[in-house]
């Protein structure tokens, strides 16, 4: 009874505030810098921080309609339209590097050649279900391999067999159990993961090199110390181990 007697006068007292726990640090990432990303912010020494992965369009599309996440990590085009409309600041880019379109299968199954146009044709023909990210969300990857795809005159004879994901990652995911045959991705998305292989990059005349960088978005202390983590020795040796290459 003593216990709910000075709750209610505790609230009942003009101008009492309750304090409230800070919003943790948000961070919004393409899948392609996901594993990365996980790792380099299990090390932030303040508040852990929020992050949200999903592909390029969808992520620059949340910012453009007025979300405002402490950091963003997307392509160099995405970065690039930002600070066009002065989302990001200028002085609050910095460069990840690059990585080019995969493709992965379950581990262990026999890998393909696909480094030459006719091997990767042949290769798609052979196969059973294939996973890519819907174009449609703005995925970067698979925009390009919709693109491949027509180049090469095999939508038609593919549609039975193709699969659209919302997420590349998700694709790659559906490989790991053995649910499709094959899943395109950016190839930093398919390094490193367990249940998975990574069959080869697309052969030189079908490949798509894309740049990434971080940058701030909401300025302050805690996205300029989120900018040094994820640009630092630390971060330059873990996405180097997911594959990416320096610009």
């Amino acid at each position: 009874m003593r216990r709910r007697t000075l709750l209610s006068a505790s609230f009942a007292m003009p101008g009492l505030v309750l304090a409230q726990a800070p919003e943790p640090p948000l961070v919004f990432a393409a899948g392609a810098v996901k594993h990365a990303v996980e790792e380099l912010l299990a090390l932030h020494p303040g508040p852990a921080p929020r992050a949200e992965f999903d592909t390029v369009g969808a992520l620059r599309d949340r910012i453009l309609a007025g979300e405002r996440p402490d950091v963003a990590l997307l392509s160099d085009d995405a970065i690039a339209r930002l600070a066009d409309r002065r989302l990001v600041t200028e002085d609050g880019i910095v460069a990840i590097g690059r990585t080019g379109v995969g493709l992965a299968a379950p581990a262990g199954r026999p890998a393909p050649d696909i480094t030459t146009p006719e091997a990767f044709r042949a290769a798609l023909l052979a196969a059973g279900r294939i996973a890519y990210a819907d174009p449609a969300r703005g995925a970067t990857a698979g925009r390009h391999v919709q693109a491949v795809l027509e180049r090469l005159g095999l939508q038609e004879a593919l549609r039975p067999k193709l699969r659209l994901v919302p997420f590349g990652v998700e694709g790659i995911t559906l490989a790991s159990r053995g649910e499709v045959d094959f899943a395109f991705s950016q190839a930093t998305e398919i390094i490193g993961r367990s249940g998975v292989q990574l069959v080869g990059l697309l052969p030189n005349a079908l490949q798509l090199w894309t740049g990434y960088s971080a940058a701030v978005v909401r300025d302050g202390a805690v996205a300029r110390s989120l900018l040094t983590l994820l640009s630092g020795e630390a971060a330059r040796a873990a996405f180097a181990r997911i594959g990416f290459r320096p610009g």
